[in-house]
């Protein structure tokens, strides 16, 4: 006797037939996405007609969930609106657990979006760290400095023996 296995995907829609055994009241599928849904049905074949679907079984595959968040930054010391980059390592690579959602400990010193973008706001110190489903991520320690300026019309008065006035703007 041969049966044929049958799947489709989601809650609804049309099975389609991926395989055939004979002999045997057993089959391994192979090939599905992590956390999705899926429905299965079987039919027997004698050689002549094929019988009825089975009754549809829905089955959710499991999750593949973070092992572990890196976090590297290309820059750890910047001035007012300087910027840097945050990259995020997880793993593994195939989890489903979502995308990571990076926070600055200090949004009045430096934010940081989603894409890993930094921007220095106000001297002062931040970390930045990342979380996915309870996982939390390495912490980055950032320092932002005040904005360096150029010095520009250095004048001198009041000049004594032993003193002299500098200013400059």
């Amino acid at each position: 006797m041969k049966y044929y296995i049958y799947q489709g995907s989601g809650t609804d829609g049309e099975l389609q037939k991926i395989a055939e055994v004979e002999n045997k009241k057993e089959y391994i599928v192979t090939g599905l996405a992590a956390n999705s849904t899926y429905r299965f049905a079987v039919s027997s074949y004698n050689g002549l007609r094929e019988s009825a679907k089975s009754n549809i079984i829905t089955v959710n595959t499991s999750a593949i969930p973070v092992q572990g968040i890196t976090l590297a930054i290309d820059k750890t010391s910047l001035e007012v609106g300087g910027t840097a980059k945050v990259t995020v390592t997880i793993t593994p690579a195939n989890e489903t657990d979502g995308a990571a959602v990076l926070t600055s400990s200090n949004t009045q010193v430096a934010t940081i979006d989603n894409s890993g973008n930094v921007k220095a706001i106000a001297p002062g110190t931040a970390t930045i760290t990342a979380k996915i489903g309870g996982k939390t991520s390495n912490v980055i320690s950032l320092t932002v400095y005040e904005a360096l300026v150029d010095v520009t019309n250095l004048t001198s008065s009041n000049i004594t023996p032993n003193s002299i006035d500098l200013s400059w703007s």
